[in-house]
C-alpha cells in the first residue's frame, strides 16, 4: 500500500495482500456472509506515471546546490513497477554513495580518524542507472493470476 495518503473519506481495511489467490476459498466464502454482503474486493493497478513520479519525488527528494535528480527518466524507465519495486529502486539508489565511500575507506590501509572521515557524497546520474540495471519490476510475475482472481471473484480494478 505504498503511497497511500490520508484522506478525509472514510476507508475500511479488512486486509490486505499481494497474493490474493492465496487466500482460503473458505474464508472467501464466509467473510462477504459476516460482513452482509459489504465487501468489495478491489485490485490496486500499478502506479501510473503521475504516481511513480510523486513516490520519487518524496523517496528521493532533491537536493540543494547537487545534481537535480532525473525524475523524467526514472517515470520512463519504471512502467510496470509496483510501489514496492519503486521503494527498492530507490533505497538501492540511495546506498550507492555510501557504497563508493566505503569502496574508498577499504582501500585504504590506514585507520581513518573519525573526524577526517569523507562525508557520503551526492546521488549521481550513473548511481540511477546503477540502480535500473539491477533492481526488476515484480509485479508481471503475477498478471496472468491477477486478471484470473478478477475474473473469478469478480473484483473491481480501481482506477
Amino acid at each position: 500500500m505504498d503511497g497511500l495518503t490520508r484522506t478525509d473519506e472514510l476507508v475500511f481495511v479488512l486486509a490486505a495482500t499481494n497474493l490474493p489467490w492465496e487466500l482460503d476459498a473458505a474464508m472467501l466464502r464466509r467473510l462477504e456472509k459476516l460482513v452482509y454482503a459489504f465487501v468489495n474486493l478491489i485490485l490496486v493497478p500499478l502506479p501510473e506515471p503521475e504516481a511513480r513520479r510523486a513516490m520519487f519525488e518524496e523517496l528521493l527528494p532533491p537536493q540543494p546546490d547537487e545534481e537535480p535528480i532525473p525524475y523524467d527518466l526514472l517515470v520512463d524507465k519504471t512502467e510496470g513497477y509496483s510501489g514496492s519495486d519503486i521503494r527498492l529502486l530507490c533505497k538501492e539508489t540511495a546506498m550507492q554513495p555510501l557504497r563508493r565511500l566505503m569502496s574508498q575507506l577499504e582501500q585504504r590501509q590506514e585507520v581513518v580518524p573519525e573526524e577526517e572521515l569523507p562525508k557520503v557524497g551526492p546521488i549521481r546520474s550513473e548511481d540511477i542507472e546503477t540502480a535500473l540495471r539491477n533492481t526488476r519490476p515484480s509485479a508481471h510475475l503475477h498478471a496472468h493470476k491477477y486478471d484470473k482472481f478478477n475474473a473469478d471473484y469478480g473484483s473491481q480494478i480501481q482506477q
